[in-house]
C-alpha cells in the first residue's frame, strides 16, 4: 500500500491518510494510551496471575482489545500463567492464534478429507452432489 493513500478508520470511519496503521491519529492515540494502561498494570508483580477479564476490569481496556494486543504479539502472554482469550470456536483459554490446536487440528482434518475428495471426484470424472434445496424454504413471505 502507498504512503499517503486516503482510507477510513477501521474503528471510527473517519477518513485519514493512511501511513502505517489501519487507524486515524485520534483512535491510535487511545489505542496507545490502552496499550500502556495493560502495559503498567501487568509489570505489576501482584498483577502477573490476573486473567484477562481481571485486566479488563482494571484497567477498562475492552477484552477485545487485549486480545488484539496479545495476538499481534504487543503482550507476550507466555510470560503471565493465566492470561489468554478464548479460541474462535470453543472457547478454551489460548494465548496465540486464533483457534486452539485441538479445533486447528479438527478443522484440519476435516479441510484435508474434503479436498481428497473433491480430488477423488476430479480424477474419477465424477461431479460432487450437493443437496435439492427447497425452492419454497427460499421465498420471500
Amino acid at each position: 500500500m502507498k504512503a499517503n493513500q486516503l482510507d477510513n478508520c477501521r474503528i471510527c470511519g473517519t477518513l485519514f491518510f493512511k501511513d502505517y496503521t489501519d487507524y486515524c491519529l485520534d483512535c491510535y492515540k487511545e489505542i496507545e494510551d490502552e496499550f500502556k494502561l495493560v502495559n503498567n498494570f501487568l509489570k505489576i508483580e501482584a498483577n502477573r496471575f490476573a486473567d484477562i477479564q481481571e485486566v479488563s476490569e482494571s484497567t477498562t481496556v475492552s477484552v477485545k482489545q487485549i486480545a488484539e494486543f496479545i495476538r499481534d504479539g504487543r503482550i507476550y502472554a507466555e510470560d503471565f500463567a493465566n492470561l489468554g482469550y478464548p479460541c474462535k470456536h470453543c472457547g478454551k483459554v489460548i494465548k496465540r492464534q486464533i483457534l486452539c490446536s485441538d479445533c486447528f487440528e479438527d478443522f484440519s482434518a476435516k479441510i484435508d478429507a474434503t479436498l481428497k475428495n473433491d480430488k477423488f471426484l476430479e480424477e474419477t470424472g465424477r461431479k460432487r452432489v450437493r443437496p435439492k434445496v427447497n425452492a419454497q424454504y427460499w421465498k420471500i413471505r
